[in-house]
């Protein structure tokens, strides 16, 4: 209770409320409700879909195995500690580390970013790693055993310590040697998601400006905001872009971090791309780049496709098209299946839908056409796929709708449901 009592004296939010507020950060943290996309295990899923194990892998890869090797040997000697009459004090550090992980793993709550918002949880695991420890030496009577220990900590210390001496400021990006540090981890599971290599490249980007003895209006664009990073320079005007979607805007440089690049493309090293000039490598492996814009074909021919000028488009778009693979790109994905439902390909739109999916399970779009698709033949099966799509998201309307359509001519009672409820949905 006194615990409780400090952290709302602490907490502003709970302060005008104790009750009301504490409750209602609760609610929201229990179920965050934004989602996002993340790599795990090689794989782009969405945050509220991940494996129940996600944190407790995620802490398990990234914490040092010195630590773990600790916590293993306060198991290990657990019996003997709590005969210490220390049962009730260690109870409540052990209490501190499970209740949450166990609560987050049972409420299925949405989480990302590795185990950032479980950070509370490192202390109590190394003061339990250190009783671990100590209750080892206390424990070996022969001198041999005890120099093992030592040596042994000395051995699982260099890993760690020499990630942090290299690669400063970004310790954070360590993962021991259970996936294979760093190296190891990349494309299969996510590295600089706090986007703390910006502020090298936007310093190196100025340093390269200046050389270059550019003055005049400079466009950055960037995959998370850098307009702190360029403050002081009024001269470049700094937006945020999907690196996917770079050809849709006007830009001079650009700078990217690894976050929401596709799996596929940092396993077969189409990222960084060959336009920069610029890559931030943290223990070998790049985390960001800075791109110079060569030519602007690809944007005057995004232009030229928005307003009707078809044939201009496609000149630009020859000449900007470049060997850049990505079979997990969305859309195309999606205009794929299109093209092969116009030319009554129907087997092949169907394999097109359900790659899209197997890549993005939200995109809703695809569950709509690919139950049209599904409904002359399994009719069961296209309204299942619409009942998932509206599991996740009740108010997308056309999958409404279609689901009306699947009972339009076997059950109108049902479709007039459906179809209320759509036309309550503005």
């Amino acid at each position: 209770m006194l615990i409780i009592i400090l952290s709302i004296l602490l907490w502003p939010f709970a302060l005008q409320n104790p009750i009301k507020n504490v409750i209602e950060s609760y609610r929201v943290m229990a179920h965050y409700p934004l989602t996002f996309r993340q790599i795990f295990e090689g794989n782009v899923e969405w945050s509220d879909y991940m494996p129940w194990y996600y944190l407790p892998k995620s802490m398990v890869i990234t914490i040092p195995l010195i630590v773990l090797t600790g916590l293993f040997s306060f198991v290990l000697f657990s019996r003997r500690i709590m005969k210490d009459g220390k049962a009730i004090l260690y109870g409540m550090v052990v209490f501190t580390i499970l209740f949450p992980m166990l609560f987050v793993i049972y409420e299925r709550s949405n989480l990302y970013s590795s185990w950032r918002q479980f950070l509370f949880l490192y202390p109590p695991i190394v003061l339990l790693a250190a009783t671990g420890f100590q209750i080892y030496f206390e424990n070996m009577a022969r001198k041999f055993l005890t120099w093992c220990g030592v040596a042994f900590l000395a051995i699982l210390s260099i890993h760690p310590l020499k990630f942090m001496i290299k690669n400063h400021p970004y310790s954070y990006l360590y993962y021991n040697e259970f996936v294979g540090g760093l190296k190891g981890a990349y494309s299969n599971y996510e590295t600089d998601y706090y986007y703390v290599s910006q502020t090298e490249a936007a310093k190196w980007l100025l340093g390269y400006l200046n050389n270059k003895g550019i003055n005049g209006p400079v466009k950055v664009k960037a995959t998370y905001s850098v307009l702190w990073q360029f403050r002081k320079h009024p001269e470049i005007k700094t937006s945020f872009f999907r690196y996917e979607e770079r050809s849709d805007y006007d830009w001079d440089y650009a700078i990217v971090v690894n976050r929401y690049i596709s799996p596929y493309k940092l396993r077969h090293n189409f990222w960084p791309p060959k336009n920069a000039i610029d890559v931030i490598y943290v223990d070998k492996v790049p985390v960001c780049s800075v791109l110079e814009r060569k030519s602007k074909d690809d944007y005057y021919g995004y232009v030229a496709l928005s307003e009707g000028r078809n044939r201009d488009a496609i000149k630009y778009f020859e000449k900007a098209l470049k060997k850049e693979l990505n079979p997990e790109f969305e859309p195309i994905l999606m205009y794929l299946g299109n093209i092969a439902r116009s030319q009554n390909k129907t087997e092949d739109a169907i394999n097109y839908y359900e790659r899209l999916i197997g890549v993005n399970r939200k995109y809703f779009e695809a569950y709509v056409s690919l139950s049209a698709l599904l409904t002359p033949g399994d009719v069961m099966k296209a309204r299942s796929l619409l009942r998932t799509c509206l599991d996740m998201n009740p108010r997308y309307k056309r999958a409404i709708i279609t689901l009306a359509d699947t009972y339009r001519n076997t059950d109108p009672g049902i479709a007039r449901k459906y179809d209320d409820l759509a036309k309550s949905i503005k």
